[in-house]
């Protein structure tokens, strides 16, 4: 520390550091001390020339003014006429930052009270899908004779995720048995039960899957009052098919008229053999002189349009009664009842023979 004894000008030195009114000009001798004091604007020091320097007076320290103020973005004027220091600037720096700072923190805080909300909501949704599983589990334990081991639920009242678990290790030969029709009322149900819970707009998708394998065996989704859509994918545990539905296409098939050339054709009678994957159809005519206009035919017209006829009737079984078919023998008759020919078609090579 050192001391050192100068003489200002008061009126000089005191009007610029302390920002007083007009006085009148005086000279006095004080006594100051120098400490090589620093100055930390907003954490930053400032570089200060000789004639800057801070000095402590009468256990008070003195700055400058125009150092200071011009550190802190804002302009100084000396005012010789009235003696005055004039400061402009944006004062408002500190205010405005606390108001950005205050809204930002409301912001969170509207935030945080949504996703609170958002979180209860969850958990609601979440209980009241916890309790219909229990009553899924309950009401819907048996699909048939296949026992099933779990019934879970993901979602919300908009859309919900289903879960249905069956253990073909232990129900094989059951579900086996199924027909889709089976299926399908036992998935109807399930769905209906969803959506009388939660609500008619409720979309539902899910599976029925072995749990045993982990393998998908039925698809299915219901949007809101759309259609139920039910997708098999369990080739390699049944086929699918019941007497019932095979039965149905045999019916819808009789009557059915089908042409070869000129002449018109109705079914008689068509059946299919499971065991060997086989359709059998007798096809009578009306036409007078059919053996004569069958002899007519060429080969070609012949071939195409029995061809034709064969995989009309292995797709109608294939795609309504969910049955494979290798084969259609159809066998032609005229309006004697006499034959006129009959064809094995194959359907996977394609051939008429």
């Amino acid at each position: 520390m050192k001391k050192r004894m100068i003489t200002l000008l008061l009126a000089a030195s005191m009007v610029m550091m302390m920002s007083v009114a007009e006085a009148s000009e005086t000279t006095k001798q004080i006594s100051i001390t120098d400490q090589d004091i620093q100055i930390l604007v907003n954490n930053n020091a400032i570089s200060l020339q000789a004639n800057e320097e801070p000095i402590i007076y009468d256990g008070r320290t003195f700055v400058p003014i125009r150092l200071v103020s011009e550190a802190l973005g804002l302009g100084v004027e000396w005012v010789q006429a009235s003696k005055t220091v004039k400061i402009t600037g944006n004062t408002n720096t500190s205010t405005d930052a606390l108001l950005q700072k205050d809204a930002e923190i409301q912001n969170l805080k509207l935030q945080i009270d949504s996703l609170n909300n958002t979180i209860e909501t969850l958990k609601a949704d979440d209980n009241e899908l916890s309790d219909l599983e229990d009553d899924l589990v309950s009401d819907y334990d048996y699909l048939e004779d296949v026992k099933i081991d779990d019934i879970t639920l993901e979602g919300d009242e908009d859309d919900v995720n289903v879960t249905i678990e069956v253990n073909l290790d232990d129900y094989e030969d059951e579900w086996a048995d199924l027909d889709d029709s089976d299926i399908e009322d036992y998935i109807e149900d399930v769905v209906y039960s969803i959506q009388d819970q939660l609500s008619d707009d409720t979309e539902v998708e899910g599976e029925i899957i072995d749990n045993d394998s982990d393998d998908v065996l039925v698809e299915f989704n219901k949007y809101g009052d759309d259609s139920l859509e039910v997708t098999f994918e369990d080739d390699d545990y049944r086929d699918g098919s019941s007497d019932s539905d095979v039965e149905d296409v045999e019916d819808s098939l009789e009557g059915d008229n089908f042409y070869v050339g000129d002449l018109t054709f109705t079914i008689t009678d068509v059946s299919y053999d499971d065991d060997d994957e086989a359709v059998t159809a007798t096809l009578e005519t009306v036409d007078d002189d059919a053996a004569s206009e069958w002899d007519d035919l060429s080969s070609s017209t012949m071939e195409s349009d029995v061809t034709d006829i064969c995989e009309d009737i292995a797709d109608t079984f294939e795609d309504d009664a969910d049955v494979s078919v290798d084969t259609v023998t159809v066998y032609f008759y005229d309006e004697n009842q006499d034959s006129l020919e009959s064809f094995d078609y194959y359907v996977d090579d394609g051939d008429l023979v």
